[in-house]
Protein backbone atom coordinates (compact mmCIF):
# COMPACT_ATOMS: atom_id res chain seq x y z
CA UNK A 1 0.00 0.00 0.00
CA UNK A 2 3.38 2.42 0.76
CA UNK A 3 4.23 1.89 -3.00
CA UNK A 4 0.89 2.70 -4.27
CA UNK A 5 0.81 5.69 -2.06
CA UNK A 6 4.27 6.71 -3.28
CA UNK A 7 3.05 6.98 -6.60
CA UNK A 8 0.29 9.34 -5.52
CA UNK A 9 2.64 11.57 -4.36
CA UNK A 10 4.65 11.33 -7.08
CA UNK A 11 2.40 12.70 -8.80
CA UNK A 12 1.46 15.62 -6.83
CA UNK A 13 2.66 15.88 -3.10
CA UNK A 14 4.71 19.12 -2.31
CA UNK A 15 5.47 17.90 1.10
CA UNK A 16 6.57 14.61 -0.61
CA UNK A 17 9.13 16.29 -2.82
CA UNK A 18 10.47 18.31 -0.06
CA UNK A 19 12.00 14.86 1.14
CA UNK A 20 13.26 13.80 -1.69
CA UNK A 21 16.62 15.28 -1.74
CA UNK A 22 17.16 13.70 1.13
CA UNK A 23 16.25 10.27 0.45
CA UNK A 24 19.11 7.81 -0.70
CA UNK A 25 19.64 7.40 -4.34
CA UNK A 26 19.07 3.34 -3.54
CA UNK A 27 15.10 3.64 -2.42
CA UNK A 28 14.67 6.23 -5.38
CA UNK A 29 16.35 3.88 -7.75
CA UNK A 30 14.51 1.07 -6.00
CA UNK A 31 11.10 3.36 -6.52
CA UNK A 32 11.46 3.23 -10.28
CA UNK A 33 12.41 -0.11 -11.16
CA UNK A 34 9.56 -1.51 -9.08
CA UNK A 35 7.24 1.12 -10.89
CA UNK A 36 8.17 0.40 -14.52
CA UNK A 37 7.90 -3.56 -13.54
CA UNK A 38 4.78 -3.11 -12.62
CA UNK A 39 3.93 -0.76 -15.83
CA UNK A 40 5.76 -3.69 -17.82
CA UNK A 41 3.31 -6.01 -16.85
CA UNK A 42 0.14 -3.89 -16.93
CA UNK A 43 0.47 -2.99 -20.32
CA UNK A 44 1.68 -6.57 -21.15
CA UNK A 45 -2.00 -8.01 -19.98
CA UNK A 46 -3.32 -5.95 -22.34
CA UNK A 47 -2.82 -7.81 -24.73
CA UNK A 48 -2.22 -11.11 -23.48
CA UNK A 49 -5.24 -13.14 -25.07
CA UNK A 50 -4.08 -11.83 -28.37
CA UNK A 51 -0.79 -13.70 -27.83
CA UNK A 52 -1.66 -16.50 -25.88
CA UNK A 53 -4.37 -17.20 -28.36
CA UNK A 54 -5.03 -15.60 -31.58
CA UNK A 55 -1.35 -15.85 -32.38
CA UNK A 56 -1.20 -19.30 -31.60
CA UNK A 57 -4.34 -20.01 -33.77
CA UNK A 58 -3.49 -17.72 -36.70
CA UNK A 59 -0.17 -19.28 -37.01
CA UNK A 60 -1.85 -22.83 -37.25
CA UNK A 61 -4.04 -21.13 -39.57
CA UNK A 62 -1.18 -20.44 -41.58
CA UNK A 63 0.48 -23.80 -41.88
CA UNK A 64 -2.97 -25.21 -42.49
CA UNK A 65 -3.40 -23.49 -45.70
CA UNK A 66 0.45 -24.04 -46.20
CA UNK A 67 -0.63 -27.76 -46.62
CA UNK A 68 -3.47 -26.86 -48.60
CA UNK A 69 -2.01 -24.49 -51.14
CA UNK A 70 0.99 -26.71 -52.10
CA UNK A 71 0.12 -28.53 -55.07
CA UNK A 72 0.05 -32.79 -54.69
CA UNK A 73 1.65 -33.19 -58.28
CA UNK A 74 4.43 -30.15 -57.76
CA UNK A 75 8.02 -31.22 -56.78
CA UNK A 76 10.77 -28.27 -56.57
CA UNK A 77 14.51 -29.15 -57.05
CA UNK A 78 17.22 -26.49 -56.42
CA UNK A 79 20.52 -27.95 -57.41
CA UNK A 80 23.74 -25.81 -57.71
CA UNK A 81 21.58 -23.06 -57.26
CA UNK A 82 20.17 -23.58 -60.23
CA UNK A 83 16.21 -24.80 -60.14
CA UNK A 84 13.83 -27.30 -62.18
CA UNK A 85 10.68 -28.64 -61.72
CA UNK A 86 7.78 -31.73 -63.38
CA UNK A 87 5.23 -29.05 -64.52
CA UNK A 88 4.72 -27.14 -67.25
CA UNK A 89 5.71 -23.33 -67.02
CA UNK A 90 4.44 -21.12 -66.10
CA UNK A 91 2.82 -23.00 -63.17
CA UNK A 92 0.70 -20.78 -60.68
CA UNK A 93 0.21 -20.95 -57.24
CA UNK A 94 -3.06 -19.46 -56.40
CA UNK A 95 -3.50 -17.42 -53.01
CA UNK A 96 -4.65 -19.24 -50.52
CA UNK A 97 -7.08 -18.39 -47.54
CA UNK A 98 -4.33 -16.89 -45.35
CA UNK A 99 -3.50 -14.36 -48.14
CA UNK A 100 -7.31 -13.68 -49.93
CA UNK A 101 -7.25 -10.15 -48.32
CA UNK A 102 -4.72 -9.01 -50.26
CA UNK A 103 -6.78 -7.40 -53.52
CA UNK A 104 -3.24 -6.72 -55.79
CA UNK A 105 -2.74 -10.45 -56.43
CA UNK A 106 -4.11 -13.54 -58.04
CA UNK A 107 -1.05 -15.89 -57.31
CA UNK A 108 0.95 -16.84 -54.01
CA UNK A 109 3.58 -17.79 -56.47
CA UNK A 110 4.49 -18.11 -60.31
CA UNK A 111 7.28 -20.90 -60.91
CA UNK A 112 8.85 -20.05 -64.25
CA UNK A 113 12.89 -20.75 -64.96
CA UNK A 114 12.17 -19.81 -68.66
CA UNK A 115 11.69 -16.27 -68.99
CA UNK A 116 14.17 -13.69 -68.21
CA UNK A 117 12.48 -11.51 -65.16
CA UNK A 118 11.25 -7.92 -65.77
CA UNK A 119 8.92 -5.80 -63.73
CA UNK A 120 6.57 -5.97 -66.26
CA UNK A 121 6.04 -9.64 -66.54
CA UNK A 122 5.92 -9.79 -62.70
CA UNK A 123 3.29 -7.44 -62.58
CA UNK A 124 1.40 -9.23 -65.63
CA UNK A 125 1.87 -12.62 -63.66
CA UNK A 126 0.21 -10.90 -60.36
CA UNK A 127 2.21 -12.86 -58.33
CA UNK A 128 3.47 -12.29 -54.82
CA UNK A 129 6.46 -14.10 -55.79
CA UNK A 130 8.13 -15.01 -58.61
CA UNK A 131 10.33 -18.38 -58.44
CA UNK A 132 12.81 -18.00 -61.22
CA UNK A 133 15.85 -20.17 -62.10
CA UNK A 134 18.23 -19.02 -59.96
CA UNK A 135 16.49 -16.84 -57.95
CA UNK A 136 13.41 -15.67 -55.95
CA UNK A 137 11.82 -12.73 -56.32
CA UNK A 138 9.20 -11.02 -54.21
CA UNK A 139 7.40 -7.62 -53.50
CA UNK A 140 8.61 -6.66 -50.77
CA UNK A 141 6.49 -3.11 -50.21
CA UNK A 142 4.50 -1.09 -52.61
CA UNK A 143 6.94 -0.70 -56.17
CA UNK A 144 10.53 -2.20 -54.32
CA UNK A 145 10.86 -5.84 -55.70
CA UNK A 146 13.45 -8.04 -53.61
CA UNK A 147 15.15 -10.91 -55.07
CA UNK A 148 16.74 -14.21 -52.85
CA UNK A 149 20.31 -15.66 -54.79
CA UNK A 150 19.67 -19.62 -54.60
CA UNK A 151 23.04 -19.98 -55.25
CA UNK A 152 23.67 -19.38 -51.63
CA UNK A 153 21.03 -21.77 -50.86
CA UNK A 154 22.10 -25.59 -49.98
CA UNK A 155 20.65 -28.19 -52.40
CA UNK A 156 17.21 -29.43 -51.77
CA UNK A 157 13.86 -31.02 -52.95
CA UNK A 158 10.60 -29.69 -52.17
CA UNK A 159 7.39 -31.66 -52.74
CA UNK A 160 3.96 -32.20 -51.23
CA UNK A 161 5.40 -34.77 -48.40
CA UNK A 162 8.67 -32.62 -47.30
CA UNK A 163 5.91 -29.67 -46.87
CA UNK A 164 3.52 -32.10 -44.62
CA UNK A 165 6.80 -33.22 -43.15
CA UNK A 166 8.06 -30.02 -42.03
CA UNK A 167 4.05 -28.82 -40.91
CA UNK A 168 3.78 -32.08 -38.70
CA UNK A 169 7.33 -30.77 -37.55
CA UNK A 170 6.49 -27.54 -36.22
CA UNK A 171 2.83 -27.62 -35.48
CA UNK A 172 3.60 -29.13 -31.68
CA UNK A 173 5.81 -26.51 -30.93
CA UNK A 174 2.83 -23.72 -32.19
CA UNK A 175 1.59 -23.74 -28.67
CA UNK A 176 4.80 -22.37 -27.20
CA UNK A 177 4.63 -19.35 -29.30
CA UNK A 178 2.35 -17.52 -27.15
CA UNK A 179 4.15 -18.07 -23.47
CA UNK A 180 7.88 -17.11 -25.64
CA UNK A 181 6.86 -14.05 -27.04
CA UNK A 182 5.24 -13.06 -23.73
CA UNK A 183 8.43 -13.77 -22.08
CA UNK A 184 10.30 -11.57 -25.12
CA UNK A 185 7.70 -8.54 -24.55
CA UNK A 186 7.52 -8.41 -20.75
CA UNK A 187 11.78 -8.06 -21.24
CA UNK A 188 11.94 -5.96 -24.09
CA UNK A 189 9.18 -3.52 -22.31
CA UNK A 190 11.09 -3.84 -19.55
CA UNK A 191 14.45 -3.07 -20.94
CA UNK A 192 12.67 0.14 -22.78
CA UNK A 193 11.85 1.43 -19.79
CA UNK A 194 15.04 1.39 -18.12
CA UNK A 195 16.24 3.20 -20.96
CA UNK A 196 14.59 6.01 -19.55
CA UNK A 197 17.60 6.45 -16.37
CA UNK A 198 19.26 8.10 -19.81
CA UNK A 199 16.99 10.33 -20.48
CA UNK A 200 16.64 10.93 -17.00
CA UNK A 201 20.78 12.71 -17.03
CA UNK A 202 19.80 15.13 -19.44
CA UNK A 203 16.17 15.55 -17.80
CA UNK A 204 18.54 16.60 -14.02
CA UNK A 205 20.13 18.55 -15.64
CA UNK A 206 17.46 20.65 -17.13
CA UNK A 207 15.78 20.45 -13.39
CA UNK A 208 19.13 21.93 -11.75
CA UNK A 209 19.46 24.49 -14.14
CA UNK A 210 15.84 25.65 -13.53
CA UNK A 211 16.76 24.98 -9.54
CA UNK A 212 19.50 27.44 -10.17
CA UNK A 213 17.24 30.11 -12.36
CA UNK A 214 14.74 30.41 -9.25
CA UNK A 215 17.72 30.38 -6.81
CA UNK A 216 17.16 27.09 -5.31
CA UNK A 217 19.60 25.68 -4.17
CA UNK A 218 19.90 21.82 -5.67
CA UNK A 219 22.59 19.54 -5.86
CA UNK A 220 22.37 17.37 -9.66
CA UNK A 221 22.25 14.17 -7.86
CA UNK A 222 19.04 15.40 -5.96
CA UNK A 223 17.81 16.69 -9.32
CA UNK A 224 17.91 13.34 -10.66
CA UNK A 225 16.35 11.89 -7.54
CA UNK A 226 13.81 14.28 -7.85
CA UNK A 227 13.67 13.02 -11.69
CA UNK A 228 13.32 9.49 -10.16
CA UNK A 229 9.64 10.34 -8.67
CA UNK A 230 8.66 13.02 -11.45
CA UNK A 231 8.86 10.77 -14.06
CA UNK A 232 5.96 8.44 -12.49
CA UNK A 233 2.96 10.71 -14.71
CA UNK A 234 5.03 10.86 -17.79
CA UNK A 235 4.93 7.31 -18.10
CA UNK A 236 1.42 7.03 -17.13
CA UNK A 237 0.35 9.33 -19.60
CA UNK A 238 2.59 7.89 -22.58
CA UNK A 239 1.08 4.79 -21.71
CA UNK A 240 -2.57 6.30 -21.68
CA UNK A 241 -1.79 8.27 -24.97
CA UNK A 242 -0.65 4.72 -26.65
CA UNK A 243 -3.48 2.83 -25.60
CA UNK A 244 -6.06 5.58 -26.88
CA UNK A 245 -4.19 6.42 -30.30
CA UNK A 246 -6.30 4.58 -31.99
CA UNK A 247 -9.48 6.14 -31.03
CA UNK A 248 -8.09 9.82 -30.54
CA UNK A 249 -5.64 10.24 -33.15
CA UNK A 250 -3.74 11.76 -30.55
CA UNK A 251 0.22 10.23 -30.23
CA UNK A 252 1.44 12.62 -28.03
CA UNK A 253 3.39 15.94 -28.19
CA UNK A 254 7.53 16.56 -29.29
CA UNK A 255 9.16 16.57 -25.56
CA UNK A 256 6.19 15.69 -24.04
CA UNK A 257 7.43 13.53 -21.76
CA UNK A 258 10.33 15.68 -20.38
CA UNK A 259 7.96 18.62 -20.59
CA UNK A 260 5.52 16.43 -18.40
CA UNK A 261 8.55 15.43 -15.75
CA UNK A 262 9.36 18.92 -14.94
CA UNK A 263 6.36 20.36 -14.66
CA UNK A 264 5.28 17.83 -12.06
CA UNK A 265 8.67 18.93 -10.67
CA UNK A 266 8.11 22.53 -11.15
CA UNK A 267 4.76 22.72 -8.79
CA UNK A 268 5.80 19.96 -6.29
CA UNK A 269 9.51 21.36 -5.14
CA UNK A 270 10.44 24.38 -7.61
CA UNK A 271 7.58 26.78 -7.27
CA UNK A 272 8.27 29.66 -5.57
CA UNK A 273 6.09 30.06 -2.55
CA UNK A 274 3.57 32.44 -2.51
CA UNK A 275 3.82 35.61 -0.35
CA UNK A 276 0.80 35.83 2.33
CA UNK A 277 -1.55 38.75 2.03
CA UNK A 278 -0.66 41.74 4.31
CA UNK A 279 -3.37 42.92 5.86
CA UNK A 280 -4.01 46.74 5.62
Amino acid sequence: MNFFKTIKNSIYSPSFYQQIPTRSFKSSLGYFLLLTLILTIVSTLTFLGTLLTDVPADIQELLQSTTNCYPDELEIKINKGQVTTNVAEPYFIPLCLAYQTDKDYNNLVVIDTQTPFSSTQLNQYKTMTWLTKDALIYKKSGLKVEAVDLSQVADFTLDKSTVNYWIGFISPWVKFIGPALTVLIIFGLYIFYSLKLINLLFIALLIWLLAKILKKTLGYGQAYKLGLYGVTLGLLVEILVGFTKQWTNFGGFPFMFTLIILGVVFINYLKPASKPNKNT
